[in-house]
């Protein structure tokens, strides 16, 4: 049983195309009737499921999580103030979301390689007035361009050291969003459980580390954000690959 990351596991940071060995990975899980899920921290595209289709990917929708999916359970369509790429914040105005940054009922944070810290000084003001927060997912670090940038967990880091307070974490490494991805699971599987699942990502920390304390495998892939393992603690990851066509292989063939 599978939870397979996207971004820099199954396609490359660099040019969005499919990693060496991803697409022969899903057909071969689909054909087999291997139990997987897709969990993917996408805060951009609404229809980021059919642009993987559209790269190759035969995903089925069932087998396929992002934050998007499950953010209505935990924030109902109400007045808020996002922070992230014009594309998230037209995909929130899509699910019933209405922008209000003068008196928000909670105020959302994405990834972003252009916040300024005007932006920053919004997050504080509303800490302080009560506002709920609201991570979308708590990667570490994301990268672009062939740099690193901070991740929203990075930042909800950063806006705590400023001014104490509690936000909610919709994607990875969330235990809500992993219980709603392993219910996709039993879905296929009825005796799923973390103890059974096998979690591939690049990310170590926004991803590998929670999934590790719930009990599940991990396995670290150097082919997006993480190109080596210096300064990681190896001990919680079960496996190591240099890329998703080296699990493919050593799994398959």
């Amino acid at each position: 049983m599978l939870f397979l990351d996207v971004q820099g596991t199954l396609i490359s940071d660099h040019d969005k195309s499919p990693i060496n060995g991803a697409l022969e990975l899903i057909k071969t899980l689909n054909k087999e009737k291997i139990p997987y899920v897709i969990i993917t921290n996408n805060t951009k595209k609404l229809d980021f499921l059919n642009h993987l289709r559209n790269l190759g990917f035969e995903i089925d929708e069932k087998v396929y999580i992002d934050p998007f999916s499950v953010l209505k359970e935990h924030l109902k369509p109400c007045k808020i103030a996002a922070f992230g790429a014009k594309e998230f914040i037209n995909s929130l105005q899509e699910l019933g979301y209405e922008l209000d940054y003068k008196n928000p009922k909670a105020f959302l944070v994405a990834s972003y390689d252009d916040f300024k810290f005007q932006d920053f000084a919004s997050m504080i003001e509303y800490i302080k007035d009560g506002v709920q927060a609201i991570a979308m997912h708590e990667s570490s670090i994301y990268k672009k361009n062939s740099r690193l940038y901070p991740g929203v967990g990075s930042i909800m880091s950063m806006l705590k050291n400023a001014h104490e307070f509690d936000y909610k974490v919709i994607g990875k490494p969330s235990k809500t969003f992993y219980e709603s991805a392993l219910k996709l699971l039993q879905k296929q599987d009825k005796n799923a459980n973390f103890e059974k699942i096998l979690i591939i990502s690049d990310d170590f920390k926004g991803d590998l580390l929670g999934a590790y304390e719930l009990g599940m495998q991990t396995a670290l892939v150097l082919s997006g954000k993480i190109s080596n393992t210096q300064g990681l603690d190896t001990i919680k990851l079960n496996f190591i690959y240099d890329n998703i066509r080296e699990y493919y292989i050593s799994r398959f063939k």
